[in-house]
């Protein structure tokens, strides 16, 4: 594979021997167009600041794509990443926090000791002497206020194992209820709601879809900024012969919308609303896979019941229209 062009920006630093930069992910977020229809092709992005002895399998967690990366190490530190081009999520893709994030492993702000504070200060210590601290004091604190002393606040950036160990240690080991992750601050709403749809709150779809769909709807999805390498597959579908129709329903201008074919800017509180007019037109139309319905649903006609009973009048694609661009 022959690399593609080099450019920097003034603030990024420059490979040394061995290292290899296949794109610029800050000046070009999405990387060049791929155009495709039906297999999207693949593209091996790479970063690298010096050569790698061996790469790592391994899988970047700074959203939630899930792209399959390779981790280059030498001397026993990281010296860059490059996409997986066999992976089914990214197809060798990676995203700007994919190629640039493990930067920060080597940072000087990191810790590389464990410290404890010491007459209200913080003093280097040994693993030996921190770890027996903690097991000390939660000791004396479960003996004194139970299991419920202890909390557990943890990442939404943890792979499968660490998630385990983690329960085996609070719920398991100490017994706490008391166990949370910064994702009840972004995903667990759509969690819960997958959860009661589809009974697991991973997604129904597959990203192969997306080079197939003739049609991409997206709800208050801002896919450009958060999910940059699907946004990419969307785009090569765009600039491909048979591009899909995307439907935006968000009441910003983000990029998405902007390369919309419809978008739809209701006002903050009023999606349901929207939705739900949505819906009654599908069922008054009779869009609807009734087989589907009656294999794979339950209950319903109390859905269709509240939608078209005439007390919900709201509904009515005239109640609920909103500007479109």
């Amino acid at each position: 594979m022959t690399s593609a062009p080099e450019t920097r920006s003034a603030d990024e630093p420059t490979p040394r021997m061995g290292g290899r930069v296949t794109r610029n992910s800050i000046d070009d977020i999405w990387g060049e167009r791929t155009p495709h229809a039906g297999s999207w092709p693949v593209r091996v992005d790479e970063r690298t600041v010096a050569a790698a002895e061996r790469w790592v399998p391994s899988v970047c967690v700074l959203c939630s794509t899930g792209c399959g990366l390779d981790i280059g190490v030498a001397d026993g530190r990281i010296v860059g990443v490059r996409g997986r081009g066999d992976d089914r999520v990214n197809h060798g893709r990676l995203g700007p926090k994919g190629l640039h994030g493990w930067e920060a492993n080597a940072s000087a702000d990191r810790l590389t000791m464990p410290l404890i504070r010491r007459d209200g200060r913080l003093v280097p210590s040994t693993w030996d002497e921190a770890m027996g601290l903690i097991v000390e004091r939660s000791k004396a604190d479960i003996e004194r206020y139970g299991a419920g002393s202890h909390g557990f606040y943890n990442s939404g950036q943890l792979l499968l194992e660490e998630y385990y160990t983690l329960a085996v240690v609070a719920e398991g080991g100490i017994g706490t209820a008391h166990v949370d992750g910064n994702t009840r601050l972004c995903t667990s709403t759509a969690s819960i709601a997958l959860i009661e749809s589809f009974g697991t709150d991973g997604a129904p779809g597959s990203y192969t879809d997306f080079d197939l769909t003739d049609a991409i709807f997206l709800v208050g999805h801002n896919i450009a900024s958060t999910q940059t390498v699907l946004w990419a597959r969307v785009l090569d579908r765009l600039a491909g012969p048979r591009p899909p129709r995307l439907v935006v329903v968000d009441p910003r201008s983000t990029q998405a919308a902007r390369r919309a074919d419809v978008h739809l800017a209701p006002r903050p509180g009023t999606n349901l609303a929207l939705l739900n007019g949505i819906l009654r037109i599908i069922l008054e139309r009779g869009w609807i896979d009734s087989d589907f319905i009656r294999d794979h649903t339950i209950d319903f006609e109390t859905l269709a019941s509240a939608i078209a009973t005439p007390s919900r009048s709201s509904w009515r694609p005239t109640s609920v229209r909103v500007p479109s661009g």
